[in-house]
């Protein structure tokens, strides 16, 4: 392990709320990032969502502030990415000034081998995140297109 987390941040024209939302709402959810979603929005309730059919991210609300803060553990339930479910945590703290909520999503708890390939993760659905709390199409998700590859979805491009 590693004390270096992965951190991402982008700028969306949009209320913090809207934002809080796509996090904690799953239908708006799967508009940015996988297929279908089980969230649980209290502390100790599930985060759990598909981002590929049979591929299975995995964890649990940690901590819940609206619409500032979003704790969550995560990881992955078929092994194909070797980062157990629950293992890692992620932090999205909002920040809204003037109509623009700063997102700074910062990963901690993953092995150095893994840090590149989640923060070119977290950097793509990030701007995905951005396009549809902004009400924009946010596009092909890149995890289809690495399933059809035969590549690790959460490769960079």
């Amino acid at each position: 392990m590693t004390d270096e987390p992965v951190v991402s941040e982008v700028a969306i024209h949009a209320p913090a709320e809207a934002v809080y939302a796509m996090f904690t709402d799953p239908a708006k959810l799967v508009r940015w990032i996988g297929v279908r979603a089980l969230l649980e929005p209290r502390p100790g309730g599930a985060f759990r969502f598909e981002l590929v059919p049979g591929e299975f991210c995995s964890g649990r609300y940690v901590e819940l502030v609206p619409p500032r803060r979003v704790v969550f553990t995560w990881g992955w339930e078929s092994g194909a990415i070797p980062v157990a479910p629950g293992s890692t945590t992620v932090e999205v703290d909002l920040d809204e000034r003037d109509g623009v909520t700063h997102v700074r999503l910062t990963h901690r708890g993953l092995d150095a081998a893994l840090r590149g390939m989640h923060a070119d993760g977290w950097r793509q659905y990030l701007a995905r995140l951005a396009a549809a709390a902004e009400g924009r199409d946010p596009g092909r998700d890149p995890a289809a297109v690495h399933a059809e590859s035969g590549r690790s979805p959460m490769e960079g491009s």
